[in-house]
């Protein structure tokens, strides 16, 4: 189950990418084109990560990746971006949109059951009982050649 999220996640970061690659290409996004520029880098190299690192911040990272790129979306379609204000209406924005849930509710189930399968890990174990280093057993040389106990 977490192999079939994981690769959701990946195949969510992958299309949000594409469509903001697509977008980036097409004149007129002004000066938000290197942001546009920028989501088209970050989700294969967050996508790569999530595949060869298992760990939790990877899967943080495509679950920000997704809040924050349809966060703002939300708010150029809302409100507007320094007057530019979209409309929900082009076949990339539905995609991108679709793309953007897949990365946040597969990214958030992904962290639900790491959390749990580590809480299930630490019950099992018995926790190592931690002890300090022995520096009093520790010989050191004196100047006058004999051998004191520190």
């Amino acid at each position: 189950m977490k192999a079939a999220l994981r690769i959701a996640v990946v195949i969510g970061l992958l299309g949000s990418s594409g469509v903001h690659f697509y977008l980036w290409t097409i004149e007129g996004l002004g000066f938000l084109a290197p942001l546009f520029l920028l989501n088209a880098i970050s989700g294969p190299l967050i996508a790569i990560g999530l595949l060869a690192w298992r760990h939790r911040l990877m899967t943080w990272l495509a679950v920000d990746f997704g809040v924050a790129t349809l966060g703002s979306y939300a708010i150029a379609e809302t409100v507007g971006v320094f007057a530019q204000r979209d409309h929900f209406s082009t076949f990339a924005e539905y995609c991108a949109t679709g793309t953007e849930l897949v990365c946040i509710i597969c990214g958030t189930l992904l962290l639900i059951l790491d959390r749990g399968a580590r809480k299930n890990r630490s019950d099992q174990q018995p926790k190592p009982e931690y002890t300090l280093p022995i520096l009093l057993a520790r010989k050191t040389e004196t100047s006058d050649g004999g051998e004191r106990g520190f």
